[in-house]
């Protein structure tokens, strides 16, 4: 089939309906775009996979296409090949980024296990014996009694910016009579 004597809404017409020539024309016809934009783009190193996916993505455009726009394809086409551009270029950028910063920290520090520390009640009680009247009522309601904050300050008529202080002094204290 000559597909040269059709106009661009004819042949999206026929690749919506299944004719895969008529791909073959429209990819004939647009790979020269495509590999503009990857030159423009600078993304040479890795051509082959990014001009797969364009054509990939030549595809979603030409099924996804509405003429009643006003718009032609072609333009249709060339912006979502530069958004696509765009965000292929980030993510590399992003990798190549982390691969570089990260990986030889990575590689050359030896990975470390959290100290885990075991306390004797007696020592819980003991560090426990340092906190307020108010920030044991805390304690008792919020860790003990597993309720939430805002049940917590509803219970002793306080607002929770207050028990998330009283939370915070009682780690703090606790942290500094447990670990010395």
């Amino acid at each position: 089939m000559i597909f040269r004597n059709y106009n661009d809404f004819e042949i999206i017409n026929l690749i919506k309906q299944g004719n895969e020539e008529a791909f073959v024309f429209m990819v004939s016809k647009y790979k020269f775009l495509i590999a503009k934009n990857i030159r423009k783009f600078n993304l040479t190193y890795d051509y082959d996979d990014c001009f797969q996916e364009c054509l990939m993505l030549l595809y979603k455009s030409i099924i996804k296409f509405n003429e009643s726009f006003n718009k032609t394809f072609t333009r249709f086409f060339q912006l979502n090949l530069k958004n696509y551009l765009i965000s292929y270029k980030k993510k590399n950028n992003n990798y190549f980024n982390f691969k570089t910063e990260k990986l030889p920290m990575l590689y050359n520090q030896t990975v470390k296990e959290a100290k885990e520390y075991y306390y004797l009640d007696s020592e819980i009680i003991r560090a426990l014996e340092h906190l307020s009247i108010f920030e044991k009522n805390v304690f008792q309601a919020k860790i003990i009694e597993k309720r939430s904050v805002k049940e917590t300050a509803k219970y002793y008529q306080t607002n929770e910016k207050r028990i998330h202080n009283a939370l915070d002094r009682i780690r703090k204290k606790i942290k500094m009579h447990l670990i010395q």
